[in-house]
């Protein structure tokens, strides 16, 4: 990007969040031992009652919350429609997907201590948590479907692809929902993939409807020319019959470069007959996490006891594992794989404060509030 493009950006998006404050959090989150911060948009008087869906929304290589809010213009769809947006700073304005270059941290961990902490803070629905970004962060919104498939309901992608020798690396716990937005004239992330950066797009479809198991002839549709001077035009592919109705679409636009459809900012060919924003919505509001696959929280007086607690607590299962305790911040402050029958847990060191326990106790997922006194 030009320096004269970083300014224009730099310049509106500071008049953006002059006239939004009021609904828009600048947050921090400590993961790793490394300070994260990111930007969180709430609808107008959202209260934690209510369980609203959660959009990630990651910005590109070298790029950062700040811009990626402005130029996505994501905000507008999310308070009609009334979901959250989440748009987080990488580790050297880069996410780890992989590349010998970029970012090294543990943004999965990151992102996943960001949902521990929102539904804790914020009431989120668990069930509707989802993933898009641009660019690098459409690539770790991949990256986070082989990786967090079991809080990520959906995702989605404009302009990013998958890393080379990642295929045999993503390995689900289930099928997850995947849409890509890509131009074919992308001079960043070429359509057609570039040696050790990126596969090509039409194999990335490819990969994921089989992983989900799409059975069924993909459906193709030439969308709308309704702007001819936008010197584009979109093909949309819906890949159907899916393994738990888990859909692959994809928009392919016709002489579309590395941008964002609908933006209103242009960076090179930017398509105005679809809006990124409105697509992506589109898709994600038919997807949530299957109730086999979400934690349903339980009664704590019988389940977890005694609560406060001082020293140890007890969990009233048969069989337990996978135990993993996080603090108010969403971060993981103690684990243990299995626990016997009358076994207590020992939270002795644990500073005061509520805590969230999760572990799989009887076959199924839970999770359990608790206070250390």
């Amino acid at each position: 990007m030009n320096k004269q493009y970083i300014f224009y950006i730099w310049f509106l998006t500071l008049l953006s969040f002059a006239g939004e404050a009021q609904q828009t959090v600048s947050g921090t989150l400590t993961h790793d031992n490394v300070v994260r911060n990111y930007r969180l948009r709430l609808p107008k008087d959202h209260q934690k009652t209510e369980a609203i869906p959660l959009v990630f929304n990651f910005h590109g290589f070298s790029s950062n919350a700040g811009q990626q809010e402005f130029y996505s213009g994501m905000n507008t769809l999310a308070d009609k429609e009334k979901f959250a947006v989440c748009y987080p700073n990488g580790i050297n304005a880069a996410w780890n997907v992989g590349w010998s270059f970029g970012s090294t941290a543990d943004d999965v961990g990151f992102t996943e201590a960001m949902i521990e902490k929102f539904v804790i803070d914020y009431g989120f629905d668990r069930n509707k948590i989802y993933a898009c970004g641009m660019s690098n962060g459409g690539f770790f919104s991949y990256h986070l479907a082989c990786n967090l498939s079991n809080k990520i309901a959906a995702i989605a992608s404009v302009t990013g692809s998958m890393v080379p020798g990642t295929f045999e690396k993503c390995t689900p716990s289930s099928s997850i929902p995947v849409m890509e937005i890509h131009g074919t004239a992308d001079d960043v992330v070429a359509y057609g993939g570039t040696t050790n950066i990126s596969l090509p797009v039409d194999s990335v479809i490819t990969f994921w409807s089989n992983h989900n198991q799409c059975v069924g002839p993909f459906l193709k549709e030439n969308l709308p020319n309704t702007n001819s001077n936008d010197q584009s035009t979109v093909e949309k592919y819906v890949y159907k019959d899916c393994d738990t109705d888990r859909e692959v679409w994809l928009y392919k636009v016709l002489g579309g470069g590395h941008t964002w459809p609908g933006a209103i900012i242009s960076i090179g060919v930017t398509n105005q007959d679809i809006n990124a924003n409105e697509e992506i919505w589109k898709f994600f509001k038919r997807f949530s996490l299957p109730e086999t696959n979400s934690i349903s929280e339980q009664n704590e007086s019988t389940a977890i006891f005694p609560n406060p607690a001082f020293d140890k607590i007890n969990l009233a299962y048969k069989d337990v594992h996978n135990v993993q305790i996080f603090n108010a911040f969403g971060r993981l402050v103690l684990e243990d794989f299995y626990l016997s029958p009358g076994q207590t847990l020992d939270i002795l060191n644990l500073p005061k404060g509520m805590y969230i326990l999760t572990c799989q106790a009887d076959g199924k997922p839970v999770v359990h509030k608790f206070i250390k006194m």
